[in-house]
């Protein structure tokens, strides 16, 4: 079990991106509609290593949480309840990781519930669980990146990564997902929301409360957030708690 849990959570060198590396695009990680900041960019803080090209986006808990990009997935976990501002914490993150084929996959971290299982084809858009505060988090967010699949385990390589609409968002960028096109989409959205109890937005480090994230806001996300809020932190749209069980495994800040 320790051999087991020190190979997935071994670190390797960031990948160094050359003059032909090819750039992935994928698109927002969280449902329609919604407005939340980049937290934590990269290369910094707790982004080194395998997680330097990761992104770190501050939200309330049981925020719907969906594929950025068609896959299918291959590993996941939601038993968790267990979290904590401590590196010790990491085995205990909830987890989705999407295989996109290529050799390329998306990591998904801290969630409080998931929906989906290993085998399971994924849309882009579909919602694959919601997030949370499991495993190493200093506050409710969700931890994401590209990544290569060099191993069986959930926290590979990342890589140089674009987000449709934002390029490479920089911390305190907002980034808004866009509008719900498929009525389907949105009353799943909204009648899974409707069984959660409201979770205030807390902020990911004692040093961020009260934080106000702004710029980094392409052309059409203004209409976006004009209809989630006044502001991008509106308690009226912040989705709400979702629940899970115990135990856990993974985890980045």
């Amino acid at each position: 079990m320790l051999i087991s849990t020190l190979f997935l959570l071994a670190s390797a060198p960031a990948v160094t991106p050359t003059r032909n590396t090819v750039v992935p695009e994928v698109g927002v990680p969280f449902a329609c509609g919604r407005v939340f900041p980049v937290s934590q960019g990269h290369d910094t803080g707790s982004h080194l290593q395998n997680d330097t090209y990761a992104w770190d986006f501050r939200m309330p808990i049981g925020t719907p949480i969906v594929a950025a990009q068609d896959g299918k997935v291959r590993m996941a976990r939601g038993d968790s309840t267990q979290g904590a501002c401590d590196p010790k914490m990491a085995p205990y993150a909830n987890y989705v990781v999407i295989d996109h084929s290529g050799g390329l996959e998306t990591q998904y971290l801290h969630f409080s519930a998931v929906v989906v299982k290993p085998g399971d084809t994924v849309r882009k858009g579909q919602l694959i669980g919601y997030s949370g505060n499991t495993g190493w988090s200093c506050g409710p967010h969700l931890h994401f990146k590209v990544a290569n699949t060099v191993s069986p385990g959930w926290n590979n390589p990342s890589v140089p990564a674009r987000i449709a609409g934002y390029g490479d968002p920089v911390r305190d960028t907002l980034i808004a997902a866009p509008g719900c096109g498929k009525p389907s989409d949105l009353s799943v959205m909204a009648a899974n929301d409707a069984t959660r109890a409201q979770q205030p937005l807390a902020p990911e480090t004692p040093a961020r409360d009260g934080e106000q994230a702004a710029g980094g806001i392409p052309t059409g996300a203004k209409a976006i957030m004009d209809r989630v809020s006044k502001s991008a932190f509106d308690s009226s749209r912040i989705p709400p708690q979702a629940q899970a069980s115990d135990d856990g495994s993974g985890g980045s800040r």
